[in-house]
């Protein structure tokens, strides 16, 4: 892992990387405050990447890998194999190609997954001459347009194949092997199947009953949806190509699980789902404001009553607020001479502030209904303003004078209860005639021998 300073930014991770393979870079902060952070992140990047890579190859030696991710990435004749994003226990494939340029003695080279100690020597053991019978190089065995040597035919100009049975008509090997990828980063025939003069031939799978078909070998007869446990609902119900289920007569759905009736959806009338809303699955799929199981009205939405006083009004007292034709603004509403024995009751106050009782009957249909009207409204007459008025003023006046009768009988009662008062205080007071300063001018002396005498 390389560690770049404030001074060295740029975009250097690039050519590092490709210079020092399994490596990665990581820009380091001023205080290097950063550095657990960056290696953390450098070993997670590269601890789920591998890399293949070999050493000590001759010039002779052409190497090249293909590489076949867990993720879905394929890489073809790269000069090294790699993979990122590798999981634990999900395995990845490389294929390793070496062409010799001509004919060498015998070479070895090393092949090694970068970070990983384990290797391999791979002998490379060049078979330069054929030691075979003269007997062997019969035409028949290659379809007359080749010779065969060491086992294998040697096809003339213009033919491949194992017994050269593929005309090229100009084209090269690899043109022909291009016809059975899906694309250029695609296996032969995806891996289940050989290519031959331009076509893939699919494999035999090892699962019972599984085929396996399509141009590129990408098809089969088992990777669908399954219904009650079985692909597809079972054959009685349909059949998987590529993915997908094709139903049979009477079925229906991504995996067959729908019959394809309505006797689920049908209301006593005989109308599906009440025409307000389709039948899927032999279900009624109901438009908003109608519930299952047909579609009916829903019990816990506002009451329709409200919406339809102005046609009740204007279908039975041909009174359009609106000026319009009672046909044209109540298109959706027929009105009845006879009241239903079923349906919604309503009372509503019409624009002339009356009163008028009317039934709806729902209808199949979205927002269609029959109506009857009673035919008397509730008209309450409007208010006289001369005896309210007077009674207003009337009642103003006598709570005037109420008040004041209050008002007076409070204070008599405040003075009569102060004035009781005060005579209880002045029977209390006591009062004294005599002075005590003033002094009799007269003095009485009583001469006790005077008596005796």
């Amino acid at each position: 892992m390389g560690l770049l300073g404030e001074g060295h930014r740029g975009d250097p991770e690039p050519k590092l990387t490709e210079v020092i393979p399994k490596s990665a870079v990581g820009e380091l902060s001023d205080d290097s405050s950063n550095v657990v952070q960056l290696i953390k992140n450098a070993y997670n990047k590269l601890s789920s990447r591998v890399f293949l890579d070999h050493n000590m190859v001759p010039s002779t030696l052409k190497v090249t890998y293909s590489s076949f991710c867990s993720n879905g990435v394929s890489q073809v004749d790269q000069p090294r194999g790699d993979c990122d994003g590798v999981q634990i226990n999900v395995p990845i494939t490389f294929q390793v190609k070496v062409t010799a340029t001509e004919c060498i003695q015998e070479q070895s080279f090393v092949i090694r997954a970068l970070g990983f100690t384990d290797t391999v020597t791979v002998r490379v053991l060049p078979q330069c001459e054929c030691h075979c019978r003269a007997e062997s190089q019969a035409r028949g065995l290659c379809g007359g347009k080749g010779f065969l040597e060491c086992g294998i035919c040697r096809c003339e100009a213009g033919y491949i194949g194992k017994s050269c049975e593929c005309q090229t008509h100009g084209r090269s090997s690899q043109e022909l092997e291009g016809s059975c990828r899906r694309d250029n980063n695609s296996i032969l025939c995806s891996g289940l199947g050989d290519c031959l003069c331009g076509q893939c031939v699919c494999h035999r799978s090892d699962v019972p009953n599984k085929k396996i078909f399509g141009r590129y070998c990408e098809c089969d007869n088992v990777n669908c949806e399954r219904y009650d446990g079985r692909v597809c609902g079972g054959e009685e119900r349909g059949s998987c190509a590529c993915g997908k289920c094709y139903c049979k007569e009477g079925f229906e759905g991504s995996a067959c699980q729908c019959e394809r009736s309505t006797r689920g959806c049908l209301s006593a009338e005989g109308f599906e789902c009440n025409g307000r809303g389709r039948c899927r699955c032999n279900v009624c799929e109901c438009d908003a404001g109608y519930q299952p199981p047909l579609c009916l009205e829903c019990l816990g939405c506002p009451s329709p009553c409200g919406r339809y006083i102005t046609c009740a009004q204007c279908l039975k007292f041909d009174q359009s607020p609106s000026g319009k034709n009672c046909s044209v603004e109540c298109g959706n509403v027929g009105l009845l001479s006879k009241r239903p024995e079923k349906g919604r009751r309503c009372k509503e106050r019409d624009l002339e502030g009356c009163w008028i009782t009317f039934t709806l009957r729902q209808r199949v249909g979205r927002d269609s209904y029959d109506i009857h009207v009673d035919d008397t409204r509730e008209c309450v007459g409007g208010p006289k303003i001369a005896p309210i008025v007077g009674g207003t003023v009337s009642g103003v006046v006598l709570i005037g004078i109420l008040l004041l009768a209050i008002w007076k009988a409070l204070t008599h009662l405040s003075d009569l209860r102060e004035y009781k008062r005060f005579e209880k205080e002045k029977l209390k007071s006591q009062w004294n005639n005599d002075n005590p300063l003033f002094k009799s001018a007269t003095t009485t002396v009583m001469n006790p021998k005077f008596a005796e005498s």
